[in-house]
């Protein structure tokens, strides 16, 4: 349980500075929005990684699956998306990058992610 919290700040404190150095990029570019964007879409890939946390919790203590976390998160991703889409075009890109940066800090940092 101590590893589990111990990644879920890792990877939280990881996101977070990839949006900070991400949205300092596209504040050079005026693009709409976009450095907002990528905030938004940020927090939305965090409440999809606590869901990832608390599925992989489940299927640990009680060795079974909640079916319905996978569209769930994918549900959480499309209402961010059309949510941005409907602001501006630059929010929209923004805010895929930051849903993104789940995958991103995973496939980086992947394998300090996983030290104790």
């Amino acid at each position: 349980m101590i590893e589990t919290r111990t990644m879920t700040i890792k990877i939280a404190v990881i996101m977070a500075l990839l949006a900070m150095a991400e949205s300092a990029l596209l504040s050079f570019v005026s693009f709409g929005g976009a450095e907002y964007g990528v905030f938004y879409g940020t927090t939305f890939s965090l409440l999809a990684f606590l869901l990832i946390v608390s599925d992989a919790g489940l299927l640990v203590m009680e060795g079974r699956r909640f079916v319905w976390g996978f569209a769930l998160r994918y549900g959480l991703f499309g209402i961010c998306l059309a949510s941005s889409a409907m602001y501006s075009t630059g929010f929209f890109f923004g805010s895929f990058v930051g849903l993104m940066n789940l995958k991103i800090s995973a496939m980086i940092f992947g394998r300090w992610l996983c030290e104790n």
